[in-house]
């Protein structure tokens, strides 16, 4: 059964490492068959990787775009979780719950979990924002 995707005007998609960006009225897509695919508002550019959890974010999007390269992302990703997880302790069980999915062969799944790392991440840095009005 075909996946089918609705794009709306000006809306972005990857498919297998192609971006494709919708130049007009809404479209829809039918995948036919498996592929790679991530929809615009799930899709992290490298300049917006800027904090830890965005970075680990935007190295298992890569993992799961570029299979091709998906042992170095998963290198580079679990370095990555390992700086998270010292910096802020209180992820450990996310950052366990990513490591168990990559290894696991589950990329897609652990870049799903990847956004609630960057929740936490969110939370975080509010808590400590709040902290220094005091």
């Amino acid at each position: 059964m075909p996946l089918k995707i609705t794009l709306a005007p000006e809306e972005k998609i990857i498919v297998n490492g192609v971006v494709i960006a919708n130049g007009g009225a809404q479209a829809t897509l039918s995948i036919m068959n498996r592929a790679q695919i991530l929809r615009g508002k799930d899709i992290l550019t490298a300049d917006d990787a800027v904090s830890p959890a965005s970075r680990v974010y935007y190295v298992l999007q890569c993992h799961y775009l570029f299979p091709d390269r998906a042992e170095d992302y998963r290198r580079t990703a679990e370095e990555f979780l390992t700086d998270y997880a010292q910096a802020a302790p209180s992820g450990a069980a996310i950052v366990d719950e990513i490591r168990k999915q990559l290894h696991g062969g589950q990329a897609y799944g652990a870049l799903r979990t990847a956004k609630t790392l960057l929740a936490h991440e969110r939370e975080i840095l509010a808590h400590v924002s709040e902290t220094a009005k005091l």
